[in-house]
């Protein structure tokens, strides 16, 4: 009769890479990387530390030497090293040689923009290195597609779907902070069960909560919902989100977005108006229903009305005059009130110039 087979021995947690490239300068993306290598240390040694090295600094080599050296205790350790672009060449070659005799238990976590210096990034690539090379890329995320494809990965690594124009809704509720709408996200992921997470669903969380920007004040202006184009404008205002040339701005640059899709031809694909009207492709259906609403005259009315606003907010209409700021508010208001509900009266907008005059 045979000897029963051994039982397997059961595999422990499984150790980062000996050397971590950070490559980019999206702050967050490196904060969470590192975070990341630091949850794979400690759940080999709970007890891993994390040492900090500039390597730019006139002590960065000792700094790096000192952190890469076994500890009496022979603690576990995740070094992290930044500032590579900028070290001297004997930092880069010291540092070369540390990632290339790692003691047990010592991970390192290099932090490299990626855009100069890229031979130092080369060479550390080409390095031989216990357990091997990991690369993150954390370049720098920009606003519009970039910013929703990384929200839209974010939702598909929890195993849930993130619209377009909810990734986009996101975004221009919250702003452009990368941690702050990744943060947003997973507080919808955990919140909300149902897929997929949409426009509708974004708005729902969010109205009331977040800061309220020019670019929402002008979209309840130009769809017509007057009362709630007050809404914002008193809440921005209150909260200081909001000041009286951003809103004008702002309003400004919905009414332009107005006029131009306005113009586009009836049965034109959104992604062709967009192009042609320079606006984000998800606001393109909002944008076409409010027009329906506005007639050409009425809209020559807003230009007019916007540019003497434009005028008292700025300081007066004559040389010399200045308005307090509770007029210039009262000004703002005052516009907001009647040229929100200009696309939804039937008849004549009141006459040219400033609203209620």
């Amino acid at each position: 009769m045979s000897p029963p087979a051994p039982t397997p021995r059961a595999a422990g947690p499984r150790p980062p890479a000996g050397l971590t490239l950070l490559v980019g300068g999206e702050e967050f993306l490196v904060a969470r990387a590192v975070a990341r290598v630091m949850a794979a240390a400690r759940a080999v040694d709970p007890a891993a530390e994390r040492r900090e090295v500039d390597l730019a600094e006139p002590a960065g080599l000792g700094a790096l030497q000192s952190a890469l050296s076994p500890s009496l205790f022979a603690e576990a350790a995740v070094v992290v090293v930044r500032e590579v672009a900028e070290a001297s060449e004997d930092a880069v070659v010291g540092l070369l040689a540390g990632v290339a005799d790692l003691p047990e238990e010592t991970w390192v976590v290099v932090v490299h923009p990626g855009s100069k210096a890229k031979k130092v990034l080369d060479r550390l690539r080409a390095q031989a290195v216990r357990d091997g090379i990991a690369e993150v890329a954390c370049t720098e995320v920009k606003k519009g597609r970039p910013t929703r494809e990384l929200l839209q990965a974010e939702a598909r690594a929890a195993g849930r779907r993130l619209t377009d124009d909810g990734a986009d809704a996101l975004a221009l509720a919250l702003g452009s902070d990368i941690g702050l709408l990744v943060g947003a996200l997973e507080q919808l992921l955990a919140d909300v069960p149902e897929d997929p997470i949409d426009a509708a669903v974004v708005t729902a969380t969010f109205s009331g909560v977040a800061e309220i920007s020019g670019f929402q004040l002008a979209d309840a202006v130009w769809e017509g919902r007057a009362r709630l184009a007050l809404q914002r404008l008193r809440w921005g205002l209150t909260s200081q989100t909001v000041t009286g040339p951003g809103a004008v701005g702002s309003l400004a640059a919905g009414l332009r977005a107005l006029v131009r899709v306005s113009g586009t031809p009836r049965g034109l694909p959104d992604a062709d108006v967009a192009r042609a009207a320079g606006v984000p492709p998800f606001k393109v259906r909002s944008i076409r229903q409010a027009a329906q609403s506005w007639e050409a005259g009425r809209l020559a009315d807003a230009v007019i009305a916007l540019a003497a606003l434009d005028a008292q907010v700025k300081g007066g209409l004559r040389p010399g005059e200045s308005l307090e700021p509770a007029q210039k508010e009262h000004a703002i208001e005052s516009f907001v009130a009647a040229t929100a509900g200009w696309g939804q009266r039937p008849g004549r907008a009141p006459r040219r110039g400033v609203p209620g005059a």
